[in-house]
């Protein structure tokens, strides 16, 4: 994590922003603020919904020759589909 870098070269936590477009209030936001709670957070959203799903891997030599898939959050429904009709 990028913050852990900056606490790990003595930069302090209260002169550290996290600049986001967007994040998750119930993922993201809460568990980064229990974290590091002096962190600064700025962002253009919130989105408070998010929902557990798999995603099916696809096969191929070089990435993923298994086609293992693995567990993902998508944010359902809002921000996150903001280039949906």
């Amino acid at each position: 994590m990028s913050i852990r870098i900056l606490l790990d070269h003595g930069v302090q936590e209260d002169r550290i922003v996290f600049v986001a477009f967007l994040v998750a209030r119930g993922g993201g936001i809460s568990i980064l603020r229990r974290a590091f709670p002096g962190v600064k957070i700025v962002c253009a959203a919130v989105d408070d919904e998010m929902e557990e799903c798999w995603l099916e891997g696809l096969q191929d030599d070089l990435t993923n020759p298994t086609g293992v898939g693995r567990k993902t959050w998508i944010m359902q429904p809002g921000m996150g589909h903001i280039g949906e009709r």
